[in-house]
Order: structure tokens, then C-alpha cells, then sequence
């Protein structure tokens, strides 16, 4: 098995950013997304900053709320070669 752990904070990084702009372009700040999603504000704060790791539902919930796909595509069923995520090197 290979060492994943950059993968995953860079994925990590990415999503957050996607997030991040999304929640720019709907004009919704980082309190109105924890009331809408019910958590604490300061968890979120944290979930973003990297010193607490998201649960899969607060990230299922963020992305109903900013009408963002969570779904996932197999690597090989993917079309698009210059997707960003295709960059991500799992070795």
C-alpha cells in the first residue's frame, strides 16, 4: 500500500477551496452554512482550518446546502482528462 496521506491533504485542500468559493458565489458565509447545516460555527471554522477532521455527514450536509454534487467517479469512467482531480497521485 502506498503512503496516501498527501493525497489526502490536498484533496482536502482542493475541496475546501471548491467549498469555499462556492459559499461566495451563493453570498453565504461561514455562520449562515453552520446554522443552515446545524453545527457550531467554530466546529466548522476548525473542520476548514484542518485542526479537526469533517464528518462525512457535515460534508454530505454542506453540499446539499451549497447544491454541490458529493458523488464520485471511478477514475477510468471519467471523460474529462483535464479534470483537476485526475492530478492526485495515489502512490
Amino acid at each position: 500500500m502506498g503512503n496516501f496521506d498527501n493525497a489526502a491533504k490536498v484533496g482536502k485542500q482542493m475541496i475546501f477551496k471548491f467549498i469555499k468559493e462556492r459559499m461566495k458565489e451563493k453570498r453565504i458565509t461561514q455562520f449562515n452554512l453552520s446554522e443552515i447545516i446545524e453545527i457550531n460555527e467554530s466546529t466548522l471554522i476548525r473542520n476548514f482550518k484542518g485542526d479537526t477532521e469533517m464528518p462525512l455527514a457535515t460534508y454530505l450536509k454542506i453540499c446539499g446546502a451549497l447544491e454541490i454534487r458529493p458523488y464520485l467517479v471511478a477514475k477510468e469512467d471519467d471523460d474529462d482528462d483535464d479534470n483537476e482531480m485526475n492530478y492526485m497521485h495515489f502512490n
